[in-house]
């Protein structure tokens, strides 16, 4: 995994921050149980450097702004139907708002962006560390300004 050092001090940040209410933190404990939802077809490709943060960093909610769930779920479980186009979006985080984090299985896991108020995905990063990264950072300017606030 890229960058650990810095997402370790981004991590500790946020959680240390004064303001902190989330409840992240619990650490996936074996690759069956985190891609129990994937389908057999794609598990070998699911990135390791999303398997490694959740086992190393942890899951849950990290801000109002952030959760990370503890294995991905395909995107037609959570909607309850199959979506086309959707077929290979596994849901693994999202805000508490509309929008989803998803890993898109039939492009290169590329990290997407789901929200009900697009008619499809954006591309977010080309690869779960670079993601990670750039999510840590704006949710720590977040903390930064509620406690300026």
């Amino acid at each position: 995994m890229k960058n650990k050092e810095q997402l370790r001090l981004l991590v500790d940040a946020v959680t240390s921050s004064e303001d902190y209410e989330g409840n992240y933190g619990c650490r996936a404990t074996g690759t069956d149980a985190t891609l129990s939802s994937v389908d057999e077809s794609h598990r070998q490709q699911v990135p390791g450097d999303y398997l490694e943060f959740i086992a190393e960093f942890g899951f849950g909610e990290l801000d109002a702004a952030f959760h990370l769930d503890d294995g991905p779920e395909r995107y037609s479980t959570i909607c309850g139907r199959e979506v086309e186009g959707y077929e290979g979006i596994y849901v693994f985080g999202g805000n508490s708002g509309d929008v989803l984090y998803a890993f898109d299985a039939e492009n290169n896991w590329q990290v997407v962006e789901v929200s009900s108020e697009s008619d499809g995905v954006d591309v977010l990063a080309s690869s779960f560390s670079d993601f990670i990264l750039e999510q840590l950072k704006y949710i720590k300017s977040l903390v930064e300004r509620r406690a300026a606030g």
